[in-house]
């Protein structure tokens, strides 16, 4: 079953998120010398794979209704009032995932700001121009500030989430705790491979629950929609950690996408963001 316009338009606009987070646009920023093969692109991983549940599936279902989504929501919004470091690098991957073209930078941002001061750069090989990028991704100042792909990773009731998609899914629940000790629950969403999942675009997620509070304070989430014409796959990673004062704020982001039209050449990108160096707002 081909993906409804609107779904396709809601892919293109979480790629175009994830690419603003890199700060620039990179539509135009050169032309490679090869160009890859049409449905060729390595996977992305592994990480759509399920763990054993310690929880029965209705016990799961009743924690995901009572997460908190407060600390996710917020996390980008809260950024300006904080004075923190991002890295953050940007790869072209050819057909077996090796980055053929790549920008980096360190910012530091003090807070109140709406730009930070490059503290570092680097740049190697050439970004292909053209395609569906370089329509969709406005430029963007190079020291802006990052966009909030949390509102773009996580929309109000996305299918696993929602009681009428949820059928479509299976659920895992487990116990875990993050480098800094912190317990965590962590429950994994799987399509199931039938007819009840066949038209969900969400494949898998993976949310991590802080146990004391409930707060979202992580989520993985790999979306595919595949048709005879149209391949179009992404992966996102938000991670969240605690300021000096406590506040659950953005530590590490990942997105990766491909997207294959008609009449083009694929498109595979991958940005990744460290935040640190917070100073607590006075």
């Amino acid at each position: 079953m081909q993906p409804s316009l609107l779904e396709r338009a809601r892919f293109l606009q979480m790629v175009a998120g994830g690419l603003l987070l890199v700060g620039v646009a990179v539509g135009g920023a050169g032309c490679t010398s090869s160009a890859p093969q049409a449905g060729t692109y390595a996977p992305f991983g592994t990480v759509d794979t399920i763990a054993t549940t310690e929880a029965p599936r209705d016990s799961i279902l009743a924690l995901l209704d009572h997460m908190n989504r407060t600390a996710f929501d917020s996390a980008f919004a809260r950024l300006d009032a904080y004075a923190v470091t991002r890295h953050v690098r940007t790869e072209q991957l050819d057909t077996i995932g090796v980055a053929t073209a790549f920008h980096e930078r360190t910012l530091r941002y003090p807070p109140g700001t709406s730009g930070g001061t490059i503290q570092h750069a680097d740049s190697a090989g050439s970004f292909r121009e053209g395609g569906v990028f370089s329509s969709i991704t406005p430029v963007r100042q190079p020291t802006a500030r990052p966009a909030d792909l949390a509102a773009q990773a996580l929309a109000d009731q996305p299918a696993y989430l929602a009681p009428r998609t949820q059928e479509a899914y299976r659920y895992a629940l487990r116990r875990d705790s993050l480098l800094n000790s912190t317990p965590v629950l962590v429950v994994e969403a799987k399509v199931r491979r039938d007819e009840r999942g066949e038209d969900q675009g969400i494949q898998y997620a993976r949310l991590t629950i802080d146990r004391s509070s409930y707060e979202l304070i992580g989520l993985t989430t790999v979306r595919a929609n595949r048709t005879l014409l149209f391949r179009e796959s992404s992966q996102i990673t938000i991670r969240l950690h605690p300021a000096p004062d406590g506040t659950w704020m953005p530590h590490l982001t990942r997105f990766r996408a491909v997207v294959d039209v008609p009449f083009r050449t694929p498109r595979q990108f991958r940005t990744v963001s460290a935040y640190y160096g917070y100073e607590t707002p006075r």
